[in-house]
């Protein structure tokens, strides 16, 4: 069983999400660690600022890059 995470958020980097052009469209990616698939830049803009609205509300630092390559 993983050991919790005893860093505090203040400690460590906010949580960032990426949303990056793949092969099949687009992506939000939080390091290697999570990937969604998205058929549209916008739907994956979407994604990425809800999942930071909702740890900004528990406390968390969150931010979203997006990749400056177009479709």
């Amino acid at each position: 069983m993983a050991e919790p995470d005893t860093t505090s958020s203040r400690d460590r980097g906010p949580i960032t999400f990426e949303v990056v052009k793949e092969a099949y469209g687009w992506a939000v990616r939080r390091d290697h660690q999570m990937m969604t698939p998205c058929w549209c830049k916008a739907v994956a803009v979407d994604q990425a600022q809800r999942m930071v609205d909702v740890l900004r509300q528990h406390g968390e630092r969150a931010e979203m890059r997006v990749s400056d390559i177009e479709e």
